[in-house]
């Protein structure tokens, strides 16, 4: 779909001069494109290594000790795999001589560096138990605020093709995921607190969790103009993860209900932007 001309004039991909002038790269872009790097390994390793430093207590260990009613089954963690993947292969593909200087990548990469750190820090925050629930639960926000400017500052450059690929889909895949897993991390943070694991009130509950979430996908997922699927795909993911679990009937239902408005985003986008590659992918 053809950008606006406003939009083509606000947000050039390269700076100001002669058309042919290629961008210069700057000590920035060499320090941005490290960050990325580090925190992009950093959040591989982060897992592991939290676990060790909990004595062998893992991220899954502390998930089922406060298991919830819409704690998703544990195949859908495999996500991160997907996640850790796409971010390793923006990593190096950004640090490229001719990439390092691309506006795409200075408009993103310091916000999905700040991201991956904070993922990272998620990792080995969580497994060490008690208050550290609680601060494991600021820090996945951090994540979430931090992935959704990165996506939202992809909203405006015009280049297609693998310049924006990799970036345009490491965005709002993270964001997809951890705007999902919030409501798990809000859920765990509130039976440590006390509340209870099982019974109606917990049943309620989650099925308001799972039709707020499946309201705030759907509603970003309609106002992203690129980058539509894989937000939704890895937040819908997580909701199919909560019926996989074998929940009570009425939070598997509720469970697929948010799966269908969350994934609902994807034709009306395809509809109304008639541009398939920047909705299913960047």
């Amino acid at each position: 779909m053809t950008e606006p001309a406003a939009d083509l004039a606000a947000t050039p991909d390269v700076p100001a001069g002669p058309a042919d002038a290629p961008p210069r790269r700057t000590t920035g872009d060499l320090a941005r494109a490290v960050a990325v790097v580090v925190t992009a390994v950093a959040q591989v390793a982060g897992s592991p290594l939290g676990t060790a430093l909990a004595g062998g207590t893992s991220v899954a260990d502390v998930s089922d000790r406060y298991a919830t009613v819409v704690t998703p089954a544990g195949y859908a963690f495999a996500v991160w795999g997907l996640i850790f993947t796409a971010c390793a292969a923006w990593a190096v593909y950004q640090t490229l001589p001719a990439q390092l200087p691309r506006d795409v990548h200075r408009r993103t990469g310091w916000w999905l560096a700040a991201a991956f750190a904070a993922n990272t820090a998620w990792e080995l925050v969580f497994p060490q138990d008690g208050t550290a629930v609680l601060v494991a639960q600021v820090l996945i926000v951090v994540v979430v605020v931090t992935a959704a400017v990165a996506a939202a500052r992809l909203q405006a450059p015009p280049p297609h093709g693998l310049d924006r690929l990799l970036p345009g889909v490491v965005a709002p895949l993270l964001l997809g995921w951890v705007t999902f897993a919030t409501v798990a991390n809000t859920a765990i943070s509130g039976v440590y607190l006390g509340a209870p694991q099982e019974g109606a009130l917990a049943r309620g509950a989650g099925i308001v969790a799972l039709v707020a979430a499946a309201a705030v996908v759907l509603d970003v997922g309609l106002r992203l103009r690129s980058g539509t699927l894989p937000f939704v795909g890895a937040a819908a993911w997580g909701a199919a993860g909560v019926a996989a679990a074998d929940p009570a009937p009425v939070v598997t239902a509720a469970a697929w209900f948010a799966v269908v408005v969350m994934l609902a985003a994807v034709p009306v986008q395809l509809w109304r932007t008639r541009d398939p590659g920047r909705t299913l992918l960047a």
